[in-house]
């Protein structure tokens, strides 16, 4: 077998190590899935990325991006730059009842989106540091930091979706397993020393 290196690699190691040739029109799927699955087992410094939010004035709610999956840190990029404090969303409610608007100094998370208090006054840059899920790959974007550096565990995760698909239970314990080594392994790796959001005191 040749070195995975890139997405169209990744397929014809999945086909390779399935000996079936009838499954070409599936494997993309099966990576799909492997990528929903690692982004919720693995935990790697490469996954916090930062990105930029804007405010409307008026508005007390901004989009938040569609391939976050945890919060790390938010920052109002004033003069001077803040740090915004999170509260839960009856806090928020409690604490900033009115109508009133300013420079936002809280914000809670609601679904899809940020709730900021006061409600902003004027277009504010916000910087969002974020856990991404794993950026799937495609015919277009080929590659990603996770299979230039584990391709096995990509291989594995891709394996294990295919299982239930082609019926072949007796294999899952196999793959599962060496899906199971290479996220402790990637999640072993000393890289991320972080917390998570702290709700603050009153």
């Amino acid at each position: 077998m040749s070195a995975i290196t890139d997405y169209a690699s990744l397929q014809t190691a999945v086909s390779s190590w399935l000996h079936r040739t009838d499954l070409t029109p599936f494997i993309a799927d099966f990576i799909a899935l492997a990528e929903a699955k690692m982004s919720s087992d693995i935990v790697a410094r490469p996954m916090d990325i930062r990105g930029n939010l804007m405010t409307i004035a008026g508005n007390a709610y901004v989009n938040l991006p569609l391939d976050m999956l945890e919060m790390r840190r938010l920052i109002l990029r004033s003069d001077p730059v803040t740090g915004l404090l999170y509260a839960t969303p009856d806090q928020l409610s409690a604490d900033h009842a009115s109508a009133a608007t300013g420079k936002p100094v809280a914000f809670s998370v609601i679904g899809q989106q940020l709730q900021l208090a006061p409600i902003p006054d004027a277009a504010y840059q916000l910087e969002l540091t974020y856990q991404q899920r794993i950026p799937a790959l495609t015919t277009t974007n080929t590659t990603n930091w996770l299979l230039a550096a584990f391709p096995n565990v990509y291989l594995y995760a891709a394996l294990c979706a295919a299982q239930p698909f082609i019926m072949n239970d007796a294999r899952i314990p196999t793959f599962e397993k060496l899906y199971l080594q290479s996220v402790d392994a990637i999640n072993s790796i000393d890289w991320y020393s972080g917390s998570t959001m702290q709700v603050r005191a009153k």
